[in-house]
């Protein structure tokens, strides 16, 4: 025996039984789906919206001349920069909306905190 003989033996081809129907292979599953944010929000506009929502509260504190008026200009800002950033989060930039948002909540605690100081006369405890 030669050592081409040894591993030559071929036994007959395997063959599918009469009537045999192969299945069918099953259908590629579907691709899962890719969910991006339509307008992401970057620092930058983030940034933006801060330092731009800073002044005009600066803007509109420097045009109060009491405490009284500081509160009421301050809560109609907070109004008009709040539909602002509303707006620019649906229809505009969202990083931008995102900090008019911060520092609108940030005027807002500051007023309700002004508010809160002028009608209990806190002042007077700390005499």
């Amino acid at each position: 025996m030669t050592s081409d003989s040894v591993g030559a033996w071929d036994p007959a081809p395997h063959r599918q039984p009469p009537g045999y129907v192969p299945q069918p292979a099953p259908p590629p599953a579907p691709r899962r789906p890719r969910f991006r944010e339509s307008g992401p929000v970057r620092w930058w506009g983030v940034l933006i919206g801060v330092c731009v929502s800073l002044v005009y509260y600066v803007l509109v504190g420097l045009v109060s001349w009491s405490t009284t008026s500081l509160i009421g200009l301050f809560l109609a800002a907070v109004l008009l920069a709040g539909s602002a950033g509303a707006v620019l989060l649906v229809r505009g930039d969202r990083g931008m909306g995102v900090g008019v948002a911060v520092v609108s909540g940030a005027a807002l605690s500051v007023t309700m905190t002004v508010l809160a100081w002028s009608t209990f006369n806190v002042d007077q405890l700390f005499v």
